[in-house]
């Protein structure tokens, strides 16, 4: 890798750190536990390295994990000694919560005459929750373990007469509980991935797109954001009602390779614009009407890089 690209990685890491440490701060977790877990996940990435390369067929090779990390060989045997699965839980309890909703959301059966989730009642000899629950999910037992969950992140209400009425299409969205921890993980996640997917396999990347504006009046951006908001709406149910048709999917019990995956993620954003961003945008842009103040800003920033360039 030429200086110049390793330089661009470790500003590209930076930048990507700098929320996520904000997000750690808050979590109270400090840089000696980050540090423990970035060997883990050194660990992890270079042995999922190894097996696709078919270095290591059989088990973990501890000398080539720690040649290609700059760890210890004594730390990557201990930390291989003393790794542990997530908790299958925290995935599994929301992977089943969203097909529920999913199939609450999708499936003309468990829907009323105009496509709406039908109001259901828990148990019943025909169209009810815990039929949904044993069509997407299986098992009888867990009926009232999703529903408390459902009933937890205000997925679903209780109505006055016990029936069970779905509002929302997802179960856990980003907020400060275990679910939405393990949620935020999941996004974060996706998209990195997603994203060095491309940058290997540009003949075959998947759909990244980004729009941005730095020039809008700030008096406009409630009203923008709104509409932005209620397009991805719009979007994401459509998607979700594609991706999710019953005529689309295998059957309940089926696993990898019989069943796959795909998803879509599109999140609105805004960046708080630094002054040198500014002055970048107003040397590119088309000439408009700005303030005075604006006008003595950027002359400010472009005298003192002058004053950079003759010292």
């Amino acid at each position: 890798m030429s200086k110049s690209l390793k330089g661009a990685v470790r500003s590209a890491v930076l930048r990507l750190l700098d929320p996520l440490v904000k997000w750690l701060l808050a979590a109270g977790i400090g840089v000696g536990d980050f540090v423990t877990l970035v060997k883990l996940a050194y660990v992890r990435a270079a042995r999922e390295q190894g097996r696709e390369s078919g270095a290591e067929l059989a088990r973990p090779n501890a000398s080539r994990i720690a040649l290609v990390t700059g760890l210890t060989r004594v730390e990557v045997a201990n930390i291989l000694a003393g790794e542990h699965p997530e908790r299958p839980h925290d995935l599994g309890r929301r992977q089943r919560a969203e097909r529920v909703l999913s199939g609450w959301w999708n499936d003309s059966t468990f829907q009323d005459s105009r496509g709406e989730p039908a109001v259901l009642p828990v148990r019943g000899s025909g169209r009810s929750f815990a039929a949904l629950v044993d069509k997407y999910v299986g098992g009888n037992w867990r009926v009232r373990t999703i529903l408390e969950e459902l009933l937890r992140v205000k997925a679903v209400r209780r109505m006055p007469d016990g029936r069970l009425k779905a509002l929302s299409r997802t179960y856990a969205t980003v907020r400060w509980d275990p679910e939405g921890v393990v949620a935020f993980g999941e996004h974060v996640a996706e998209l990195c991935a997603t994203l060095l997917h491309n940058l290997n396999f540009p003949e075959r990347s998947y759909a990244v797109r980004r729009v941005l504006s730095l020039r809008l009046n700030p008096r406009y951006v409630p009203m923008l954001r709104r509409d932005l908001e209620q397009q991805v709406a719009v979007l994401a149910d459509s998607v979700d009602h594609t991706l999710n048709d019953p005529a689309h999917s295998v059957r309940r019990k089926a696993t990898p390779p019989e069943a796959a995956a795909l998803g879509l993620t599109v999140f609105v954003f805004e960046p708080q614009a630094t002054e040198e961003t500014a002055y970048e945008n107003d040397e590119r842009a088309t000439p408009v009407a700005v303030s005075g103040r604006h006008r003595e800003r950027v002359r400010g920033l472009k005298e003192r890089d002058a004053a950079r360039g003759r010292s």
